[in-house]
């Protein structure tokens, strides 16, 4: 995912820092979420949206929803890997890649975890994955970049 062209928007929206504290457990101090970056990426071929979405230089979250979930099954590893890249290279600190389904079973579930662990590096725990409700994503009110994601 490019992050070139990336400017600061400035504060977080209200419903963006309740998402992070409340559904992911982000435990960031108040001045983190002054400065956030949004980008979001192209349609994805299968339909659904990868957003970037930097915090204060401190955490990224690659924000995936309206996929379906076999694309996720097959996505998750390639996500996980630019993620964990990306995060490196802009020196930020935690990497959350956050995925809303409609109805996830649980052995799709288990497949999307299983590629996120093997696309971590051993030890990594500056790595983590959500699978959280499509409706939690859809109350998010950011503003929007356009850009390649």
């Amino acid at each position: 995912m490019s992050t070139s062209g990336l400017k600061p928007e400035g504060p977080a929206s209200a419903g963006l820092e309740r998402f992070v504290r409340e559904t992911l457990g982000c435990t960031c101090p108040d001045e983190v979420f002054e400065r956030v970056e949004i980008r979001e990426g192209q349609p994805l071929p299968n339909g659904g949206r990868v957003r970037r979405i930097a915090i204060g230089g401190r955490l990224l979250i690659y924000l995936v929803d309206s996929v379906p979930v076999d694309a996720v099954d097959r996505d998750t590893r390639r996500w996980t890997l630019s993620g964990r890249i990306d995060r490196d290279g802009a020196g930020m600190n935690r990497f959350r890649l956050v995925i809303g389904l409609d109805g996830l079973s649980g052995s799709h579930a288990d497949r999307m975890k299983g590629a996120f662990a093997a696309a971590c590096d051993e030890g990594d725990d500056r790595m983590h994955l959500h699978l959280v409700a499509p409706d939690s994503i859809r109350t998010l009110h950011i503003r929007r970049q356009r850009g390649s994601v």
